[in-house]
């Protein structure tokens, strides 16, 4: 496979502390950790270990950190030639990681916004080339737009990850085949609160109206949504929903898990996706066990899954059993399998 990303870069600092932060309050940090990051990034590099052939376009800094970034793409592999030099720092992530795993942080985009258009243009062939196209919101929508625009007309797949959440252009929308969301972005895109409580049965039941809303606006055709510890959920126009439980782990690290799980469903939803709900349903089982394997270590970019690490975090494991929401539904899809 090949994948494009429209990708981004930050240089990350986290700290580890036993509780996040309240307003005004300073806690004392354990330790700290700073890499190279940024949603895109991850899930370029994360692609590129299950496998893909990946191109990236990426905006840094004239600074150590983007001369960091590009030495990480020639040791992984990954091209430089569509990473652009717009100013003189790069961009910077700074976060927090309490003692249950959970995380908050802030965001310098930086160089990564002043990526346009005209970036996206001057890689129209590996668009072109690809068998997906990715992009999210930690780079500037000019260039994700034109990154989606190139890729229909070439009639490769696209998935966004509207993340950080802000409301999506509608003609950014139109040009979207794969939407990925968490609880948090789904509940701002579908414009209502989603049920905390419950499992994803109930989580889906309570969003199926709001979904039939969101297809007579958008013509894409299939939403995933990320819920945590309960697992996922994939919507399809006129199909029940599919709902895939959480691997049971302890978690460390939820940072990157959400990038794990977009690079392993890319890579294994391929191109039968469309057509095959067993395709669909080993891609969530895949997309799952890598965002589980991810929260279950520590760091980013070292604990991105690849396929080894997948196979030996898979094997031996029992296989969460995808579903359709009908309580009667069998279950459906094949036993996880490494990407090849």
């Amino acid at each position: 496979m090949q994948v494009f990303v429209a990708a981004n870069f930050l240089q990350v600092t986290c700290a580890r502390v036993p509780q996040l932060p309240r307003p005004g309050e300073i806690v004392l940090a354990s330790g700290t950790h700073s890499e190279a990051g940024g949603k895109g990034l991850n899930v370029a590099l994360g692609c590129r270990r299950l496998g893909a052939e990946v191109r990236a376009l990426v905006g840094i800094g004239r600074d150590a950190p983007g001369d960091g970034l590009i030495a990480l793409l020639h040791a992984h592999g990954i091209s430089d030639t569509h990473v652009h030099r717009l100013a003189e720092v790069s961009g910077m992530g700074m976060g927090f990681i309490g003692s249950d795993g959970q995380n908050c942080g802030a965001v310098f985009a930086g160089p990564n916004l002043l990526l346009d258009a005209a970036h996206a243009e001057q890689a129209q062939a590996d668009i072109g080339a690809s068998d997906w196209v990715y992009g999210q919101f930690e780079t500037a929508l000019p260039a994700v737009q034109r990154c989606f625009e190139l890729a229909q007309a070439a009639g490769v797949p696209t998935l966004l990850n509207p993340s950080p959440w802000q409301a999506i252009p509608d003609a950014l929308l139109v040009l979207t085949q794969v939407l990925l969301v968490n609880e948090v972005e789904a509940a701002q895109l579908l414009g209502t609160p989603l049920p905390a409580d419950g499992d994803l049965a109930a989580l889906a039941q309570g969003m199926r109206a709001q979904v039939d809303v969101l297809w007579s606006r958008w013509p894409g055709r299939l939403l995933v949504v990320t819920a945590g510890h309960r697992g996922s959920i994939a919507f399809a126009p006129g199909r029940s929903p599919w709902l895939c439980p959480a691997h049971a782990v302890d978690a460390i690290d939820t940072l990157g898990a959400g990038d794990a799980f977009a690079s392993g469903l890319i890579m294994a939803l391929g191109q039968g996706w469309q057509d095959d709900s067993a395709v669909l349903a080993a891609a969530l089982q895949q997309a799952t066990a890598c965002g589980a394997l991810m929260a279950s270590c520590a760091g980013v970019l070292d604990a991105l899954p690849s396929r080894a690490t997948l196979a030996q975090f898979t094997s031996g494991r029992p296989e969460p059993e995808v579903r359709t929401l009908a309580a009667s539904s069998p279950a459906i899809g094949p036993a996880i399998k490494p990407a090849s």
